[in-house]
């Protein structure tokens, strides 16, 4: 892919604090996505609020901030650094909602940044069950039987329907605020 020049200065989100066995996919893809960006002589910043990440070396990004991942944070930091785009999908979930928050308040477009990596259509789609269905449906994708339901009672119905075993899901997993009320079958 040929690089787009109109790219000068990244802000790139980590993922916060590593649990053992989650996220340290992440810290690894940033480090790497962060080293690729500065080879290509584009400016680096980087937020993560884990400093005992490979991610949050000095060597790794040009600046890098050891801030706690909340949207005031992010704010402050664009108004300062003013980056062009911010990457946020090598940040997991916190990545992820601090962007689409962002984007839904109009942030970075009254201080012109976009998003790199994905686009917020892209990160909403994946998110809902019913819209991602519908996608791999539209495009000939195969997807297990799966139905939305708001209570126990229609979810049993759904899987007596189809059989067992049925895997039990909350909608909006992307997000780390679940959606508990609404929940898909599958089998």
């Amino acid at each position: 892919m040929p690089r787009d020049n109109s790219i000068k200065k990244v802000l790139v989100i980590g993922s916060g604090p590593i649990v053992i066995g989650q996220a340290a996919e992440f810290d690894y893809a940033g480090t790497q996505a962060c080293r690729s960006l500065k080879e290509e002589g584009i400016e680096v910043v980087l937020l993560n609020s884990n400093p005992a990440t490979i991610m949050t070396d000095k060597d790794i990004a040009d600046r890098v901030y050891i801030e706690p991942l909340t949207i005031e944070v992010v704010e402050q930091l664009i108004k300062k650094e003013k980056p062009d785009s911010v990457l946020p999908t090598l940040g997991g979930q916190a990545g992820l909602n601090l962007a689409m928050e962002l984007e839904e308040a109009g942030f970075l477009k009254e201080n012109n940044v976009r998003l790199i990596g994905t686009t917020s259509e892209t990160i909403k789609k994946a998110e809902d069950r019913l819209e991602f269905k519908a996608t791999m449906e539209k495009i000939g994708e195969p997807v297990a039987a799966s139905l939305v339901v708001e209570n126990v009672e229609d979810g049993l119905a759904f899987a007596n329907k189809i059989g067992y075993p049925v895997v039990l899901r909350p909608a909006y997993t992307l997000e780390e605020a679940v959606v508990v009320s609404h929940m898909i079958l599958s089998s």
